[in-house]
């Protein structure tokens, strides 16, 4: 009899120790699992921080991820420029701020391709940043930041969605477009160098009311006419989006010496004029 309670309370004590130590295996394995996760989770913050992002351009994915409309608008300067289209310009921070504010694809990925300080007086840098959305559609960025009240807002900004046909552009034929706008310009001729290198649609940002148009363009550019007037341009950064957009951040010297910005646009015919033209 005593032989058959010592053979029960010795199963009874495998059996606890069977199960204290399924407890112990379930919870090592919640703990490995918790962890795992959390791996994953600080591997895409250190993806996004390691792309040599700011953390402003991170604040500005987090505010429009989450709709964050007045968030957004203090990003801004309050007379911010958006070019959206020729025939759809944002003027406003708040303009912007709600058009950011309707539901668009998530952002997954931003990253830093090319930033240049193009004014160390005036607090102004130009940005090439590339982003990517949840549908893996991928968009070139050209930012201009400013600091004003010690903080770091855009100005400035025009996307367009990258395409691999960006690979089949020649850039040589861009490069003799620019070698023309040289030529014509230091011909002193304003008239002239508009109507041959810019688009119809043009724009020009100076940090003031933007210039659209041939027409008021020529206006702006009248400074060009005296014959004392010379410019060279020294592309620093060349970026193809697509097939049809390429932007260029330069070097200016002559008659005026600062960064410059180039958004070159090809026509129905083939050749690549200027669509947005700014400057410091």
């Amino acid at each position: 009899m005593s032989t058959l309670v010592f053979i029960k309370k010795n199963e009874k004590m495998k059996l606890k120790t069977l199960l204290l130590t399924c407890i112990i295996l379930l919870s090592i394995g919640c703990k490995q699992q918790a962890n795992k996760e959390k791996n994953v989770t600080n591997s895409k913050t250190k993806k996004v921080q390691s792309e040599k992002i700011s953390d402003y351009s991170i604040n500005w994915v987090e505010a429009i991820n989450n709709n964050n409309i007045p968030a957004i608008e203090k990003m801004y300067a309050s007379n911010a420029v958006k070019v959206i289209s020729a025939d759809n310009i944002l003027e406003t921070s708040s303009q912007i701020a709600n058009y950011y504010g309707i539901k668009k694809n998530t952002i997954t990925e931003i990253e830093s391709l090319f930033k240049i300080e193009a004014s160390k007086n005036k607090h102004i840098n130009y940005e090439l940043i590339k982003y990517k959305t949840e549908d893996q559609k991928e968009y070139i960025q050209i930012v201009i930041w400013k600091l004003e009240n010690r903080q770091v807002i855009r100005e400035f900004e025009f996307t367009e969605k990258r395409s691999l046909e960006a690979k089949k552009v020649d850039i040589n034929e861009i490069a003799d477009r620019r070698k023309l706008w040289i030529k014509l310009c230091n011909a002193n001729n304003a008239e002239n160098l508009v109507k041959q290198l810019y688009s119809d649609s043009t724009i020009y940002f100076n940090h003031k009311p933007i210039v659209k148009g041939i027409k008021d363009l020529i206006k702006e550019y009248n400074y060009m006419n005296n014959d004392k007037y010379s410019l060279h341009l020294q592309p620093i950064k060349l970026e193809v989006v697509n097939a049809n957009f390429a932007y260029e951040i330069g070097q200016c010297s002559g008659s005026y010496k600062g960064k410059y910005i180039l958004v070159w646009k090809k026509q129905s015919d083939g050749n690549w004029k200027i669509y947005i033209d700014s400057n410091i």
